[in-house]
């Protein structure tokens, strides 16, 4: 039986039910990261970039270009360049926070 457009299989085990709305875990992620960044884009990025990657893992083919193309139309694009760049943003952005805090 197929799933409804939008929603793919729980990417980890704690969450429940047979399928999840995409939209819903991308926000949820969202919220996370925006815990840990301290106002800071760079950091807010790289977590939730992290944690999207995380869960395309964790994905079947199908149910993995569905989370990759709804992300995409949220700004996140989980391709290697995006992750690239993302990571170098993150470490620039904590090696300036080092550095004013000396």
């Amino acid at each position: 039986m197929g799933k409804k457009a939008g929603f793919i299989a729980p990417p980890w085990p704690h969450l429940r039910g047979d399928s999840i709305r995409v939209l819903s875990l991308i926000r949820h992620i969202e919220k996370e990261a925006s815990r840990t960044c301290g106002m800071h884009y760079e950091i807010y990025q790289h977590h939730a970039l992290r944690e999207l990657q995380d869960a395309l893992t964790m994905l079947d083919a199908d149910d993995a270009k569905v989370l990759a193309e709804i992300s995409a139309s949220r700004g996140f694009h989980l391709d290697e360049k995006s992750m690239q760049e993302t990571n170098k943003a993150y470490r620039v952005i904590l090696a300036d926070i080092e550095r004013e805090q000396l």
